[in-house]
């Protein structure tokens, strides 16, 4: 008797968590797009792309990449082996250390302003807000998995 293979590649990608791939990704997104500029006439932005680019390899900041790539990793098994779904919430853990890192130390760089909302002056790209709605899904994920196992 021959198996489906239909059923087969399913039984393959059973452990697929596939909203912790997607928030994975979105957080890659998020971590490469624009962040903010220092001023709307700057050309250039704040973003772990700009980081990772750097003439000097990046340095510290291309650890952000390991613990995505761990997470992109560990999502294949995380529905159905625990183990994968706690390296998930660890890598994504990792992650979020390491990119609040990465933004501080952007914002940091930006140098002192008069007011408290200069800040909220900034011109803003896309990279934050992604960043926040994929570390949030991300490690939401890896805790559905760990409880459901």
């Amino acid at each position: 008797m021959t198996q489906d293979k239909g059923a087969e590649g399913r039984g393959r990608l059973a452990g697929l968590d596939g909203v912790m791939l997607l928030a994975t990704m979105l957080t890659l997104f998020g971590y490469l797009l624009p962040w903010f500029r220092q001023s709307s006439r700057s050309r250039w932005s704040y973003s772990g792309w700009e980081y990772a680019s750097l003439s000097t390899g990046g340095g510290w900041t291309l650890w952000t990449f390991a613990f995505l790539l761990v997470a992109v990793v560990v999502s294949f098994w995380a529905r159905t082996a625990v183990e994968a779904a706690m390296t998930a919430l660890a890598a994504g853990i990792g992650a979020l250390v390491m990119i609040l890192a990465v933004v501080a130390a952007s914002f940091g760089n930006i140098g002192r302003r008069d007011d408290l909302n200069s800040i909220a002056e900034l011109p803003f790209g896309l990279g934050l807000p992604l960043l926040a709605v994929g570390l949030g899904l991300l490690i939401a994920t890896a805790c559905r998995d760990i409880a459901r196992a």
